[in-house]
């Protein structure tokens, strides 16, 4: 198993360590390899149909079309959820109390929406994205899959001190060269790339992921996302955040940090 080095980006092996200097902004990450081929396509029905055609077209944009243009603020029911570009807020849920560490973030997929539905929990969001029923659940064992088949678990989660928390999923696509503003979080995020390649950009490292890979970043990390590689970036996100506050904030320009750049 891999993880990758919050100061350089590059990959460990799980008893290696790397000494990092006290600074401001501690930057945890975790990045996870899928068993196998690590193909997350799924024979499905017309949504699954619609995707396949939808990346195919858009893998085929000229990267000058895209060239350092800004991502649209994540919505719900963004036009990500009509097989264009865009990121969807799919959900902010209130987690139950008394959940017991350590947390991680547990990713299954299923061969319908009906069965992921039928296995959503207290602490779990069932939805589609790129042509495949997933369900997502933040639990302390992650060998019961719920009835699906295991993708990825990230973790344990660095979660900020609160009285409750609160779970926000997204799903976005993007072509290369988008990029976000800069931005916090009032949680620990987590990202697991489904296709193409994702950089996200902080002040010890520029940390790029390809497919199957996963990232979690603790609460207060300042960050950018940049679409890097050549072809279409999609990713799935969860923010485990203080259910008092706002999962996300932006960072007003120049007083955000300096923050090392995608390359």
């Amino acid at each position: 198993m891999l993880r990758a080095d919050g100061v350089h980006g590059t990959l460990l092996k799980d008893d290696q360590t790397r000494k990092i200097p006290d600074r401001p902004v501690t930057t945890y990450v975790r990045a996870h390899h899928l068993d196998g081929t690590g193909d997350l396509r799924m024979p499905m029905k017309t949504h699954a149909t619609c995707w396949t055609i939808a990346v195919m077209l858009l893998s085929v944009v000229p990267l000058n079309l895209a060239a350092a243009q800004l991502m649209p603020t994540c919505v719900e029911n963004s036009p990500e959820r009509r097989g264009e570009l865009g990121c969807s807020i799919i959900e902010n849920k209130l987690l139950p109390d008394g959940l017991k560490g350590p947390l991680f973030w547990h990713i299954d997929r299923f061969d319908s929406s009906e069965r992921a539905r039928t296995a959503v929990g207290p602490a779990s969001v069932a939805f589609e994205a790129a042509g495949t029923s997933w369900l997502m659940t933040i639990e302390s064992k992650t060998s019961d899959h719920h009835g699906g088949r295991h993708v990825a678990q990230v973790g344990p989660l660095q979660l900020p001190r609160a009285a409750k928390y609160s779970m926000q999923v997204m799903s976005a696509a993007f072509t290369p060269r988008m990029y976000s503003l800069a931005h916090h979080h009032s949680g620990v995020e987590a990202v697991y790339v489904i296709e193409g390649e994702a950089c996200y950009e902080t002040p010890t490292g520029a940390l790029k992921l390809r497919k199957g890979e996963t990232l979690a970043l603790p609460a207060g990390t300042p960050m950018r996302a940049v679409v890097t590689g050549s072809r279409l970036r999609y990713v799935l996100a969860v923010i485990v955040y203080d259910a008092a506050q706002l999962p996300t904030m932006r960072m007003e320009e120049g007083t955000d940090p300096k923050l090392t750049a995608c390359r």
